[in-house]
């Protein structure tokens, strides 16, 4: 269900109506209605709404590896109308782009003024009128999956000159989440220890009895960064905040946030030694859901379990799998698509979503995995630590080695485990599968490897997450990556699936391999301009069917 945007005192503004949005303007964009909502408000509670012959360019980025949007505005604003009132009172209704909304038993707002404080907010909700997608799923269902539903802060703005005419003024507008801002800006007093009940002469107990879940140490700290008081108290729930898809991790953690560390600081130490409950005990991704605003911790490896449903030899779609693309030909359509012939492809898993011709690309990028950051990235990597009280030092090396995080990535990311019948990506009756990593000898007998040091002296598995994992998250995001630019939707979002393939009259060769088949979408810009809507996603492919191995010479 869809639940009204709460600001709080936090950020300085009366909660909004969300009713606003059922009579908010439609537009078509690219001959699709859209309720399209983009309003300025600032803490002094001023509103001002953009419509879409104002805005220039909205720029919403998604990024896997980033906790929250971030986006740019641009919008017309010839003569400082924005912060003009006069100006704006003036303007004819063919110039007049900004239409405002009274604060309550007020007068109707006529300007804007910039506090350049950080308490300058951009609020957007795009719902498309979509009449291509077939599904069963109410309305109400529907609407978080496909709706952008984003509160920014204003981090930074400037006046540009149109470089068409050279007259023509607009405002650019730098936005951020707004919970990642407060994470920014607040340094709070945070220690484990404070989330042990009933802990009694804190100072005197071991380190151990002081520790937490790595998990909820997170927890406690999302919730104190967007809460009010000086010691970040909360009253939120995990109701409030918190998705079920959450991994608690395997290991416990003591730790006091140093004085000059802000929330942000610490939820990223944190992270780095946090480790999946579940083996292979890898990394998980913090997220934060853009409609609802609830906060997810996925394993890597949950992720990828979810790309295609492997239960006999003719795979689907799983639950994170959005859609199929096609490379098409100058002419092909999408009925040449759905003609293809399959066989000679046998990359993508069957019986999946295709959105008619904004599933189809007639061109595209492909970027090989940088050798440099192949053998500096992917290797051994040797985890020091020193535990005082025994005056020891400890080296993990066994479960850091390159050929055990080459075989973990393998059966993890590409083929799945080996009590699986089929493998993880299995397609068309492809019994065999393999990763698209290359390991010379150099790295193989620890010729070239990389040490790091952890003050952590007593939980291997956070040592693991330094030296491991960082391996297998180099491995997944520095790999081979598919760019392309098509028509927008809005449910396309990073963190899902989809595949590539292409019709029939594109002709077939080796590369089909390396190019076509299943990618982990990593970034998604949704970018609306001049009436058009596009969309620029980049995905990664963890494998090939054709065994790219071979004995190299050092």
């Amino acid at each position: 269900m869809r639940k009204n945007f709460k600001y709080g005192p936090t950020t300085g503004f009366p909660d909004i109506d969300e009713d606003i949005f059922s009579s908010s303007i439609r537009n078509k964009i690219d001959n699709v209605n859209f309720k399209y909502f983009v309003y300025l408000v600032n803490a002094d509670g001023n509103y001002v709404g953009l419509t879409t012959d104002a805005v220039d360019l909205l720029q919403i980025s998604d990024n896997i590896l980033e906790y929250c949007s971030n986006a740019t505005l641009i919008f017309k604003n010839d003569n400082d109308a924005i912060e003009r009132s006069n100006l704006t009172k003036n303007l004819t209704k063919k110039e007049n782009y900004f239409s405002r909304q009274p604060k309550n038993g007020e007068d109707l707002i006529s300007e804007f003024f910039f506090r350049n404080d950080c308490r300058d907010y951009v609020i957007i909700y795009i719902e498309p009128e979509y009449t291509e997608l077939s599904t069963n799923e109410t309305n109400e269902d529907l609407i978080p999956h496909i709706a952008l539903r984003h509160v920014f802060t204003v981090i930074n703005n400037e006046d540009i000159i149109s470089q068409d005419d050279g007259t023509t003024k607009f405002k650019k507008l730098s936005l951020v989440d707004v919970t990642l801002e407060l994470f920014r800006e607040k340094n709070i007093d945070f220690s484990t220890a404070n989330l042990v009940p009933d802990l009694e002469n804190i100072t005197h107990v071991d380190d151990s009895d002081r520790a937490v879940q790595t998990g909820d140490a997170l927890k406690s700290l999302i919730k104190m960064g967007i809460s009010e008081g000086s010691r970040g108290e909360t009253s939120h729930t995990d109701t409030d905040l918190f998705s079920s898809l959450w991994d608690n991790g395997t290991t416990g953690i003591f730790y006091t946030s140093p004085g000059e560390y802000n929330v942000l600081d610490d939820i990223e130490y944190i992270l780095e030694r946090h480790t999946s409950a579940n083996e292979p005990f890898d990394r998980c991704l913090l997220r934060k859901n853009r409609f609802f605003g609830t906060w997810s911790l996925i394993s890597l490896k949950d992720y990828f379990n979810k790309a295609i449903h492997q239960t006999d030899a003719s795979s689907s779609g799983g639950k994170f799998h959005i859609e199929t693309i096609y490379l098409g030909a100058p002419g092909d359509d999408m009925n040449d698509a759905k003609n293809s012939l399959l066989s000679r492809t046998p990359t993508i898993p069957v019986n999946n979503e295709t959105i008619g011709e904004y599933s189809m690309v007639d061109d595209f990028k492909f970027y090989n995995m940088n050798g440099i950051d192949n053998q500096r990235d992917i290797i051994t990597t040797a985890v020091h630590s020193y535990e005082l009280n025994q005056k020891q030092f400890q080296i993990d090396l066994a479960n850091n080695n390159i050929t055990k995080s080459i075989s973990t990535y393998y059966e993890t990311y590409v083929s799945g485990p080996s009590s699986n019948t089929y493998p993880l990506f299995l397609a068309n009756n492809k019994t065999q599968i393999n990763s698209n990593i290359f390991i010379n000898d150099l790295r193989t007998h620890n010729i070239n490897f990389k040490n790091v040091f952890s003050i952590n002296d007593k939980e291997p598995d956070q040592r693991l997450g330094m030296g491991r994992n960082a391996i297998l998250t180099n491995a997944i995001f520095k790999n081979n990556a598919l760019e392309l630019d098509l028509q927008g939707l809005t449910f396309r979002a990073a963190g899902k699936f989809f595949s590539f393939n292409r019709t029939k009259n594109i002709p077939q060769g080796k590369f089909d391999d390396k190019v076509f088949g299943t990618y982990f979408l990593v970034d998604v810009q949704h970018i609306f301009s001049g009436g058009t809507y596009r969309n620029r996603v980049i995905g990664v492919k963890t494998y090939l069917y054709s065994n790219p191995h071979a004995v190299l010479a050092v």
